[in-house]
């Protein structure tokens, strides 16, 4: 698993539980927050990153 994977899914279960913690609390921030780390790890998955040169020797 390469670290941008392992940062992907960091974000969206922290993301899932500020989102469950908000609805339980009756916190919005806590919501909107949640609603914030969700969407930053899924616009992570569509990012592109480096391309290594080691592809393109074989």
């Amino acid at each position: 698993m390469t670290p941008r994977t392992t940062i992907k899914l960091i974000l969206a279960l922290a993301g899932i539980v500020l989102f469950g913690a908000g609805i339980r609390l009756e916190m919005n921030q806590l919501r909107w927050i949640g609603l914030g780390l969700v969407a930053v790890a899924w616009v992570l998955r569509f990012w592109k990153g480096k391309e290594t040169s080691s592809n393109s020797e074989k």
